[in-house]
């Protein structure tokens, strides 16, 4: 009898830490960057570069004067996100809404549900030594996972967030080969995050906010402290070689009650070439990211590689088109994006590994970006 309590136990839980995503947390994914594997540590060149090695403004290019990003706007999705969101609205109509919430979620059980918009305005310029960079950035996330409901999880395990505030950096050269950053921000978060019972979910619809509000959301502030360090190794087959190294969030990014996000140490190196056959260049990337596996969901190392590159067709003042393409948690990424005058629309697509190690569980997704840039 005990044998079987403890074998039965030890099936919940297991069932249970294979339901729940496993997701690394993060604050930002620029589509850019993740349509070339999220490999950026070692790139830089921009002012995302805050969220990936704050070096990275080192490599601003001089001649270029400001770089301005004003509304722009991302959507996120996984293939069932949207379509979940629209069928479980229309259960909260139905006269039976016990049963068609339950018949939703039957529907979508197991699949990752993931919808996202995010907005990061920034500028930033480099003078002399000196690169820097100022931005905002306001992010809603919603991730569920429907179940069988017979477990200790409940039917649906929800983490929704909403995250914003604001962020700097600056860089210094401190020799025409190394160069020294420093970033900082201030972030609130709310978020819900537990597992839901169907009749919990229908017998507090007419007042779900109140109830989300009073027992279930959690939120708070904090600060991070970023460093990193951008090494130029000189050529190498005809590419610029550099090598990049930062420490994101000293301390951990503690927002509350919230779940913080871990202090990261990541390590990368990029090849950058001008003029390579008939494009205007290419760049190659290898990052690992947590290379001492903070993060606790797992310690496997594919989940923190990321590989990838950008290749510039053509740039005039008018017209810009860039395709990317990379390894993500050993996941093909892919990217595309088309500048006319000073719009700038980026389509992508990766997928986030939501199991333990890469190749167990990966949720595919989806992002188009438009922004007013010069």
């Amino acid at each position: 009898m005990i044998a079987r309590k403890l074998a039965l136990s030890a099936f919940l839980v297991s069932a249970t830490a294979l339901a729940l995503p496993l997701e690394y947390p993060y604050l930002y994914k620029d589509p850019r960057v993740m349509a070339m594997g999220g490999a950026y540590t070692a790139v830089g060149g921009s002012s995302v570069t805050l969220f990936y090695n704050p070096a990275g403004l080192s490599e601003i290019p001089l001649e270029e004067g400001f770089e301005v990003n004003l509304i722009g706007l991302s959507a996120s999705y996984s293939d069932d996100g949207q379509r979940f969101l629209n069928d479980f609205q229309d259960a909260l109509n139905a006269t039976d809404q016990v049963t068609a919430v339950n018949n939703v979620l039957k529907k979508y059980r197991g699949k990752n549900l993931f919808v996202s918009l995010d907005t990061f305005p920034s500028i930033a310029k480099k003078s002399g030594r000196l690169g820097w960079s100022l931005g905002g950035l306001a992010v809603f996330r919603f991730s569920g996972v429907p179940h069988q409901g017979f477990g200790p999880e409940g039917i649906l395990s929800v983490d929704t967030s909403l995250t914003y505030g604001g962020l700097g950096g600056v860089s210094y050269d401190l020799s025409p080969a190394l160069s020294l950053g420093v970033g900082f921000k201030y972030m609130t978060r709310a978020q819900v995050k537990k597992d839901f019972t169907a009749r919990e979910l229908v017998e507090n619809q007419d007042n779900f906010d109140r109830y989300l509000n009073d027992q279930v959301k959690k939120e708070g502030s904090g600060t991070g402290l970023d460093l990193g360090l951008l090494y130029r190794a000189g050529n190498f087959l005809g590419f610029r070689t550099t090598l990049g190294a930062s420490v994101l969030n000293l301390g951990d990014l503690q927002m509350g009650n919230t779940e913080k996000i871990p202090r990261t140490l990541n390590v990368g190196v990029a090849l950058k070439r001008k003029g390579f056959l008939i494009f205007r260049d290419l760049t190659l990337a290898l990052d690992i990211a947590d290379i001492t596996k903070n993060y606790s969901q797992d310690n496997d190392l594919g989940k923190r590689i990321r590989l990838g590159g950008e290749l510039g067709i053509f740039k005039s003042r008018l017209f810009d088109l860039i395709a990317r393409a990379g390894s993500y948690q050993g996941h093909l990424t892919l990217g595309a994006e088309l500048r006319l005058l000073i719009l700038r629309v980026v389509a992508t697509t990766y997928s986030e590994e939501l199991g333990a190690y890469s190749g167990q569980d990966p949720s595919r997704r989806y992002i188009l970006s438009a922004y007013i840039t010069w």
